[in-house]
């Protein structure tokens, strides 16, 4: 098993799912190291829209390692997925988070992230197999 999350209460993924995963040219997983070993990790996805630019990006999670938080290491994985969208023409990114995360919210408006809408709503639909 691979595990490709910093999160550890989540199962990682089979190697057949992390090839996948990682294979998909939507897919943008950004990693930084230090002394070999992973300190955080950007996963997002480009996403075609039906109007507007066409084409955005959705930043699913960011997770950097608390002993390496406010070091910068969080904002140089955005300056790269900034970069990557650049250079495919993709000009909008949005990220969802709740308003009470403190740091995130703090994190992202540090980015220059603005919200559009103070009472925007994200519903979760959960579909069993």
């Amino acid at each position: 098993m691979i595990r490709l999350s910093l999160d550890d209460e989540r199962p990682p993924h089979s190697v057949e799912s992390a090839r996948e995963l990682l294979a998909d040219e939507a897919t943008f997983y950004l990693a930084a190291f230090e002394r070999g070993e992973p300190i955080a990790e950007l996963l997002a996805y480009e996403l075609i829209r039906r109007h507007g630019d066409g084409r955005m990006v959705l930043v699913y999670e960011i997770g950097v390692r608390e002993e390496v938080r406010r070091r910068g290491v969080g904002r140089a994985l955005f300056d790269l997925l900034r970069e990557i969208c650049r250079e495919r023409g993709i000009r909008r990114a949005f990220v969802i988070t709740n308003e009470s995360n403190t740091p995130a919210m703090a994190f992202f408006a540090s980015l220059g992230a603005t919200r559009d809408h103070d009472d925007d709503v994200v519903l979760d639909f959960v579909w069993s197999r």
